[in-house]
């Protein structure tokens, strides 16, 4: 990826973060952030943008499925941060069940979309898919389906 995705914030942007706005909380992820689509109070669509970067690519030089996995991981649970409530998912909680379908390569420098959808948002459990698409035609390269549980930051963690 052109711009790594960082999941530490600074203590700085932590002791505000529950204060930001939706798109605020997104961008302070560091993320390559193209749309917000807030859809009701548990349910948004977030939209992210990189190109594949030779970090991520496996030995025949294409977009490794472990990397997949990782980057869908890492922004549906970004995603979450759309709904913008205080103190409500600000970590992000923890996977219960993350499948990923890898449904054809995408080469080093191939420029991708990745659509998160938070489906569903509780208190405790959350339901967010992923799509990932060549920006260039909207051809699907993977598709995820993430469980995720709310749990409290552990004392003293820093994010």
């Amino acid at each position: 990826m052109a711009q790594r995705m960082h999941l530490r914030l600074s203590p700085e942007v932590m002791a505000k973060f529950e204060d930001y706005s939706p798109e605020e909380r997104i961008r302070a992820e560091q993320c390559q952030l193209r749309e917000v689509k807030v859809l009701s109070d548990k349910s948004a669509i977030v939209t992210f943008a990189f190109k594949v970067d030779v970090y991520y690519c496996n030995a025949s030089g294409n977009l490794h499925g472990g990397a997949q996995s990782s980057i869908f991981d890492m922004c549906t649970s970004i995603a979450l941060q759309a709904i913008g409530k205080k103190d409500f998912w600000l970590n992000g909680g923890v996977t219960r069940v993350i499948t990923v379908n890898c449904l054809r390569p995408a080469p080093e420098g191939e420029d991708l979309l990745l659509e998160c959808e938070v489906v569903q948002m509780g208190r405790n459990l959350a339901l967010t898919q992923g799509v990932l698409k060549r920006e260039k035609d909207g051809v699907i390269v993977s598709t995820c389906e993430h469980h995720k549980a709310a749990v409290p930051t552990k004392p003293g963690w820093k994010l």
